[in-house]
């Protein structure tokens, strides 16, 4: 799962009141380190984000940050790619509509150990080429990004009785502004206490005869 408009400048210029989410699955996945193409990546752009990965069922109504911080087993680094839009949505409806703009995503190495860390204050740095492009605070997630799964939860109880399923990766929400990818770019995302994690986008084939 990814969720989606989780500042509230985001949430008041889409008119909603809560973060809403998107599903993602296994074929959506890029691998850590992964060079693609320049088509593929002329479509996306790349966000930090915190990922959670859950070792128990989350069930609402009623699920609280601490309830979510109980049911996680692992801490990730993550990098979700969101599909360009050909136009900005319009609506939190526009944008559900289109899964939230899902496409794909890459995650890295799992923290098991995390329980001691603060996550509302875990920085990350985005870097472009292995130039420091933006950074950004975990807290920028609603506070703290489990707040988010927590509101998720819920919503997901209340909307279709749904829940949240142990081993299920949820991105939290960008932490740095998305950059949009380019031919010959690499992005990379370097994690306080977690590490890094990035991929590249391919040089653009020179036409024959050019």
């Amino acid at each position: 799962m990814k969720i989606a408009l989780t500042s509230a400048d985001a949430q008041t210029r889409l008119g909603t009141d809560g973060p809403i989410w998107g599903w993602l699955t296994d074929t959506m996945e890029i691998s850590d380190g992964a060079v693609i193409d320049a088509e593929q990546g002329s479509c996306l752009r790349a966000e930090a984000e915190l990922v959670f990965e859950l070792g128990d069922d989350l069930a609402g109504p009623g699920i609280t940050r601490r309830d979510v911080l109980d049911a996680t087993a692992k801490i990730r680094p993550g990098i979700e790619l969101p599909a360009r839009a050909q136009g900005a949505p319009t609506s939190a409806a526009d944008l559900i509509m289109h899964n939230a703009m899902a496409t794909h995503f890459v995650v890295g190495d799992a923290l098991t150990d995390w329980h001691r860390l603060d996550l509302s204050l875990l920085g990350v740095v985005m870097e472009v080429n292995g130039e420091p492009a933006s950074s950004g605070c975990a807290a920028i997630v609603l506070g703290h990004p489990a707040d988010a799964i927590a509101a998720v939860a819920n919503d997901l109880a209340r909307q279709e009785g749904g829940a949240l399923s142990a081993g299920q990766l949820v991105f939290t929400g960008g932490i740095t502004p998305a950059v949009a990818l380019l031919p010959a770019m690499t992005v990379d995302a370097n994690f306080a206490h977690l590490g890094r994690v990035g991929l590249s986008v391919g040089a653009e084939p020179t036409e024959v005869g050019s």
